[in-house]
């Protein structure tokens, strides 16, 4: 297929846009993705009971991680840093 610069073409993906439906929640690479870890210690976390709760819609369907579960993972998660003052 010649190159949409050379034949005035626009590619079909760049016609889109934007979703129609707003997004239910992330998906397992998005979230991986977004707190700078691989999917398998995200399967190791869902294996150990760490890991966010994931919600599939549809039977064999998209796994997604919603909103208010990422919230509720990242408060239970995430220990407030303790400052150390500069006189110590």
């Amino acid at each position: 297929m010649a190159r949409p610069e050379v034949t005035g073409r626009k590619h079909a993906s760049r016609n889109r846009t934007g979703p129609l439906v707003e997004r239910a929640g992330k998906s397992i690479a998005e979230f991986c993705a977004a707190y700078g870890i691989s999917r398998a210690t995200f399967a190791n976390w869902r294996k150990d009971g760490l890991g966010p709760a994931c919600t599939q819609v549809v039977p064999r369907g998209r796994v997604l991680i919603t909103q208010e579960s990422e919230d509720q993972w990242k408060r239970a998660h995430t220990a407030p840093v303790a400052t150390i003052s500069a006189a110590e």
